[in-house]
């Protein structure tokens, strides 16, 4: 366990890598899991002129872990804005696998994520073609939370990018609505749009269950049986049932 003395020591350490001279005088925000630390900065002189900008701005804080005293580094924000955000990333810790976090996190997911302005946006100004699509709180909840990613694919020789890219909605282009609709006559099974996939391309559609599929040209396709798994598959490009088989 991480006391305060012990983590003023490691932030100290922190806040002097690749900076000649003592080590800088630094301030904690202590919180459950840990500590947000961050370096104090010299008040700049007074001017005659427009107040200068605060000298602290821009610069990277740390959270430092209160159990093992590990040391990652964020952005410059609010260090109850950090404290919120570090707690969250550690209840989603065993939520996706490492390979895939990894391609997630470099896309701009985060755990908390959140951009309900964006899909309220896209719902209205697509409004016309979504027109008579129940958008179930599933589907909702996967866009708010990964609306706007874009998710790249592992090829067959590993390499990030061989493969698939996926699109979540809202994506820069339209929505395309007729195969999802003909899904839902075809299988009496109303899907809400998703994203879209470059395999095809397909579309892809989420239902009431959280069931994911791909409505490719030559078939439909099961991706899985709720979003987690489905982005899973979609990033390290699982082989996918068909979905006639209706083994879902």
């Amino acid at each position: 366990m991480i006391s305060r003395d012990d983590a003023l020591a490691i932030a100290r350490q922190w806040a002097s890598a690749g900076r000649p001279g003592p080590a800088p005088e630094v301030f904690l925000h202590e919180f459950d899991l840990g500590y947000v630390a961050w370096r104090a900065e010299p008040r700049p002189p007074a001017t005659d002129g427009p107040p200068a900008p605060p000298p602290a701005t821009g610069y990277p804080r740390a959270v430092i872990d209160r159990e093992s005293g590990e040391v990652s580094q964020w952005p410059s924000l609010p260090e109850q804005l950090i404290a919120e955000r570090y707690a969250q990333r550690r209840a989603a810790e065993g939520r996706f696998p490492p390979d895939v976090r990894h391609v997630l996190e470099a896309a701009g997911w985060f755990p908390g994520r959140d951009v309900t302005s964006a899909v309220n946006h896209w719902m209205v100004r697509f409004a016309e073609d979504l027109a008579g699509l129940d958008c179930p709180p599933v589907a909702r909840a996967a866009l708010v939370e990964f609306g706007g990613l874009v998710l790249p694919q592992f090829g067959n020789s590993g390499r990030l990018g061989g493969g698939f890219t996926s699109y979540i909605h809202p994506t820069r282009g339209g929505v395309l609505t007729e195969s999802a609709r003909i899904f839902a006559e075809e299988y009496d099974n109303p899907v809400y749009p998703l994203g879209n996939n470059e395999d095809g391309p397909s579309e892809l559609v989420i239902d009431a269950q959280g069931r994911v599929f791909m409505l490719h040209w030559v078939d439909d396709f099961f991706v899985a049986p709720d979003l987690d798994s489905a982005i899973v598959s979609l990033i390290r490009g699982d082989q996918m049932t068909e979905a006639s088989d209706r083994d879902w």
